[in-house]
């Protein structure tokens, strides 16, 4: 007997269910192993950026050392250990300032670790291999701008301990080369000049013979005492300073070493910083002071604690201003300069 058309679609019916059920069985399958590679690739990605993380901090930590190499490995180890990285998976290699070419001491940091696979390893992959570079260099500030429009000559710095009070403004009394020490940064006039002590300058400044800056190491001076807008202006710095962070003491830390460091809770530069620290203040150095409105060069620059006045006040004739050399590795946000050991500022940076 013939089968019936009933029963031949029934037969198709049943043949569809289990062709159905392979190709659903197999769907599961291939959904299975893409979440199982997704897992490992999402997990192996994770520890790339953890392990990246600890190569950036040790090459920090490290080239706070430099330019002693032997300064700068054993902090990488002591950071390496607090990142929990062995021995054999850190690789360390130092570049000394050969000028011209290398112009800053250089730490480069190479992490290489063994990551664990837990689905893939069904395609015989049991572990994966995770290698990071990072690199830094310990510089002085080559350009920044927020800078004040006084200035410090070399010669006076040169003569200076860290934390040695320095004239930064003469008054008419103690003037030099018939000039006060006041610059042009961001224009001339005594209501410019008294906004750039206030806020900082606009415009930005380098050093001479920073590589691939397009800022001027050249500023003009601005001559004339200007005692009512340099005694409103550094009122204003000085009034508005927060309580905790209004002296030496509260605003800087002597190290061991003779350096300084700058308490955070005073620090303006940090992300987060205290903005009402008004007191830390960034000033150029200058090879030399003119007769008048000329042309000065700026050879590199200074962190200050803004003492105030010198004892004369500010008023009529009088209005000097002092402050006090910060020597520290603080980064406020400068470019990156020529490295030179004589600088009383340095700071650390990540490069590539």
């Amino acid at each position: 007997m013939f089968p019936t058309i009933s029963r031949i679609l029934k037969r198709l019916h049943t043949g569809q269910q289990g062709q159905i059920l392979i190709a659903g069985m197999m769907f599961m399958v291939v959904i299975a192993g893409g979440a199982a590679i997704a897992v490992d690739t999402g997990s192996y990605l994770s520890h790339r950026r953890s392990l990246q993380n600890a190569a950036d901090a040790i090459a920090l930590a490290s080239s706070q050392g430099l330019p002693e190499t032997g300064d700068a490995l054993g902090l990488a180890n002591e950071w390496a250990e607090l990142n929990g990285i062995e021995a054999e998976e850190m690789n360390i290699t130092f570049t000394q300032q050969i000028l011209p070419g290398e112009v800053n001491p250089k730490v480069t940091v190479e992490l290489t670790v063994g990551h664990s696979l837990t689905f893939m390893s069904v395609l015989g992959m049991d572990s994966a291999e995770i290698s990071v570079t990072a690199a830094a260099v310990l510089t002085s500030p080559g350009g920044s701008n927020g800078l004040m429009p006084w200035s410090v000559l070399e010669e006076a710095k040169d003569l200076a301990d860290p934390g040695d009070p320095v004239v930064l403004k003469y008054d008419s009394n103690n003037v030099l080369s018939g000039n006060f020490g006041a610059l042009r940064i961001d224009g001339n006039g005594a209501n410019v000049y008294r906004n750039t002590i206030k806020f900082g300058s606009e415009n930005g400044l380098c050093a001479d013979g920073v590589p691939d800056c397009d800022d001027p190491s050249i500023v003009q001076t601005e001559p004339g005492n200007m005692t009512g807008a340099t005694r409103q202006a550094t009122d204003y710095r000085i009034n508005n300073t927060s309580l905790a962070c209004d002296t030496w003491t509260e605003v800087v830390i002597q190290n061991a070493d003779g350096t300084h460091s700058i308490r955070p809770e005073c620090n303006p530069f940090t992300a987060g910083g205290n903005e009402d620290s008004l007191r830390i203040i960034i000033i150029p150095v200058i090879d030399s002071l003119c007769n008048g409105a000329c042309y000065v060069t700026v050879v590199e620059f200074a962190l200050f604690y803004l003492d105030g006045y010198g004892d004369g006040g500010c008023s009529g004739s009088d209005c000097e201003i002092t402050g006090r050399f910060i020597k520290s590795n603080t980064n406020y946000g400068a470019l990156m300069g020529v490295y030179d050991p004589d600088t009383f500022a340095h700071f650390v940076r990540l490069v590539n």
